[in-house]
């Protein structure tokens, strides 16, 4: 069964790094660090901030979307050719149904194929020959949409300035559209108050830093291969011989 996530911690991380590097130019996004990474030593620029995820908060009930696909096709060997789609869009690494397909079938990456109609050639597994017939490769999308609260240690001589420009421009309309959540995902709701927590480096000294929490919505959707009826058999009950009048 293949399932799949839409929006991954790194992406979301991604995108948060390079929205901080807009916020403070002269940082640069090498000087913006994911923590939680072992054997990596402690970034050597006087400043430089330190993400940390703190929590995943649900936000709403999920919510749940159907997408069927229905397409004629058939199977030689490794590779599956779709010469019609009669219901949906094709897509790539999905699991398969349908008669005669060997059992864990799935689509693979995509061949040669028309990106207008999703006709073509892809890859499939397990290896099999299959005659032109209908199948199918239905999906469930589930959403959640969560509250994602990372913790963005601010370190250096101006820390305290860094994090006040941070915790300012994450609650402004300014900082919401240095972020695209069409292309990202990922959407500012708000940013606390800077506080300060100094910090002991590998030469036990003490260095300036001060804390942000930046708290984003990020909506990521589980995939999940759903089969959907093809054709229904409707068969007439007499309800006065299944329950006759005493």
């Amino acid at each position: 069964m293949l399932v799949s996530l839409s929006l991954s911690e790194q992406t979301a991380f991604t995108v948060l790094r390079g929205v901080l590097a807009a916020i403070l130019p002269a940082m640069g996004k090498s000087n913006i660090v994911l923590g939680q990474v072992n054997r990596v030593p402690q970034v050597k620029a006087e400043n430089f901030i330190v993400m940390w995820p703190l929590r995943r908060d649900r936000i709403e009930t999920n919510i749940d979307e159907y997408a069927d696909l229905s397409f004629t096709g058939s199977i030689a060997g490794g590779v599956l050719t779709v010469t019609e789609v009669l219901i949906g869009t094709m897509a790539p690494n999905r699991d398969l149904f349908g008669e005669n397909l060997a059992a864990g079938s799935a689509i693979g990456a995509a061949i040669s194929v028309d990106p207008d109609t999703g006709l073509g050639t892809y890859a499939v597994t397990p290896s099999q020959t299959v005659a032109s017939q209908n199948m199918a490769a239905g999906v469930a999308n589930i959403t959640q949409p969560t509250k994602m609260t990372v913790q963005l240690d601010v370190h250096g001589p101006v820390s305290a300035d860094n994090a006040q420009v941070i915790s300012t421009l994450l609650r402004d309309v300014y900082g919401v559209n240095l972020f695209d959540p069409d292309v990202s995902g990922v959407t500012p709701l708000y940013a606390d108050d800077p506080r300060q927590g100094p910090y002991r480096n590998e030469q036990q000294q003490i260095e300036n830093r001060w804390m942000v929490e930046a708290v984003l919505q990020i909506n990521p959707t589980v995939t999940l291969p759903q089969q959907f009826a093809g054709e229904l058999s409707l068969e007439l009950v007499s309800v006065d011989a299944t329950y006759p009048t005493p």
